[in-house]
């Protein structure tokens, strides 16, 4: 019987954590070359078959990683992540021989249908709040989201092995089952009480998984360089799985602002058009001024002379305000102007030493949608880029630049912290604000807040060299999930033209569906 002998390990210069592993074959295979990534804690893995010869020195201990360039504690640092290529990776606390057989609970949760619910209908229990409405919302929480998790667990389990076993997905897969396990184990909530324990519950659940959507575009990355997934299925999996995590977090986290106001003001009657505590009034020029001056300190290493950059023109209508959710608003503008300012410098800042051209914004304010039109003169680019930019399927060396650049994203989480007893159900540690500060860094909360900052907290205020690559993808989908629209227009040689359409949610939410389970 002819035997494979182990890896050998070389270093490349793709990305950081990026290593070639070369699996040493009998002469008979000598011509045999056969390349395939692999992703797990150390970065994309590209194993290729090669010839062997019988000259080569005995096998020892770690004699199959390359000694040129690792030291010996390296060495065997690595050869502990070989194996966890397998099913079963040993850093999993759910992945194990008898996961398959606690999935009868899974599916049959994955079977139910998820209620469709619409922002009105959550907003209504505001306008005038009761202990039963309270109580109310606690249960259709505590109900509606394990549902919409198995179902969510069942796709990823559908998807093809080597899809749902890239290390960064298959945290996404373990981040799900744990708060699977740990809402389909709570009793009905009958009192105040218990459901202060339970808002206790979300709000822990929601600080423990802030790094899933850090993990779910770097699982992108990865498939989009092991091409696993074709553009168009990687697309519409990455599309459904961020609809379900925002319509998961507005429903749990409308349900936490409600449980808040009747805890500070229970008597309190809202306007007609009120949506919750989550949706701000936002003036249109102030959030637009506030994201500018973010990007460019973000960009002060390319460009030190921060008074010459672009300046913001913007006319239209100036006193445009209308509800939506902060974050998202400035995660939608800041990939947009970021794309911007970096085209006009680029294209500007070699050619004069004076004030770069504007960025021109124009607000259109509707009866039922407000349009921003951004306009710059950073030369545009071509139609063929233009089809591409939309798309969570990268090149491979691009996704290798991006995953290096997750890396470095000052405070980002990437790996988790979560916890399950040794019969595998899940832990949840309550922890009020108060803990959360003392056992957070204040870099790592949001003054505004006092909560942890959130992921897109972390990617907005990114430094300019931590280019990611999906901005422009990831804003589509947050975009059309609020019913609006993003398009982009370029003149090759002169500069671009970028199109959001947000709907007034007060007009909409009576239709609005946050049924995306």
């Amino acid at each position: 019987m002819t035997h494979l002998t182990p890896f050998s390990i070389h270093k490349t210069a793709a990305y950081e954590n990026s290593f070639i592993c070369t699996m040493q074959a009998p002469a008979m295979l000598q011509t045999a070359r056969i390349q395939k990534h692999c992703s797990r804690s150390c970065g994309s893995i590209s194993v290729l078959v090669r010839g062997y010869s019988s000259e080569h020195s005995p096998i020892t201990a770690h004699s199959y990683i390359n000694d040129d360039f690792l030291s010996t504690i390296s060495k065997q640092e690595i050869a502990k992540h070989l194996k966890n290529l397998g099913p079963f990776p040993t850093y999993s606390n759910i992945l194990n021989q008898q996961h398959f057989y606690q999935n009868e609970v899974l599916m049959e949760y994955s079977k139910r249908d998820p209620h469709p619910v619409s922002l009105r209908q959550l907003a209504g229990y505001g306008n005038k709040l009761t202990k039963q409405k309270i109580l109310n919302s606690a249960n259709f929480v505590r109900i509606e989201l394990p549902i919409r998790l198995a179902i969510r667990i069942r796709d990823l389990q559908t998807l093809p092995f080597g899809v749902v076993n890239n290390f960064h997905l298959a945290q996404i897969y373990e981040s799900y089952y744990h708060s699977f396990n740990a809402f389909r184990k709570i009793p009905q909530i009958n009192t105040l009480d218990q459901n202060d324990k339970f808002c206790e519950t979300l709000s822990s659940l929601l600080d423990d998984h802030v790094f899933n959507l850090s993990h779910l575009m770097m699982g992108a990355l990865e498939v989009s360089i092991l091409n696993n997934l074709g553009r168009e299925e990687l697309d519409n999996f990455m599309s459904s799985m961020l609809r379900s995590r925002i319509s998961r977090r507005v429903i749990v986290e409308e349900h936490l602002s409600l449980s808040e106001n009747y805890r500070s003001n229970p008597y309190a009657v809202k306007p007609p058009h009120y949506l919750g505590e989550i949706f701000h009034d936002c003036k249109a020029i102030d959030h637009f001024k506030i994201v500018a001056d973010m990007i460019k300190k973000s960009m002060v290493s390319i460009f030190p002379n921060i008074d010459n950059m672009p300046d913001l023109e913007i006319e239209g209508d100036l006193s445009t305000s209308f509800p939506f959710m902060v974050p998202h608003l400035h995660y939608l503008l800041s990939e947009i102007l970021r794309n911007s300012y970096e085209a006009t410098i680029k294209t500007h800042a070699k050619m004069t030493s004076k004030k770069l051209p504007s960025i021109r914004i124009t607000i259109i304010n509707l009866k039922k949608e407000v349009i921003f039109r951004i306009s710059d003169q950073g030369g545009g680019i071509s139609h063929d880029q233009l089809k591409s930019v939309w798309s969570f399927c990268k090149a491979p060396d691009l996704a290798r630049n991006s995953l290096a650049n997750f890396h470095r994203i000052p405070g980002l989480q990437l790996y988790s912290n979560l916890k399950v007893t040794p019969a595998g159900s899940s832990i949840v540690s309550n922890a009020n604000s108060q803990k959360l500060l003392s056992s957070t860094s204040l870099d790592d909360v949001d003054a505004s807040t006092k909560k942890k900052k959130s992921t897109l907290d972390r990617l907005i205020d990114r430094p300019y060299e931590n280019k990611l690559g999906l901005g422009l993808p990831m804003c589509k989908v947050y975009a059309d999930y609020w019913n609006g629209e993003l398009t982009m227009n370029s003149l090759e040689g002169y500069g671009s033209d970028t199109s959001l359409t947000l709907k007034k949610l007060g007009y909409h939410s009576n239709v609005m569906q946050l049924d995306r389970a």
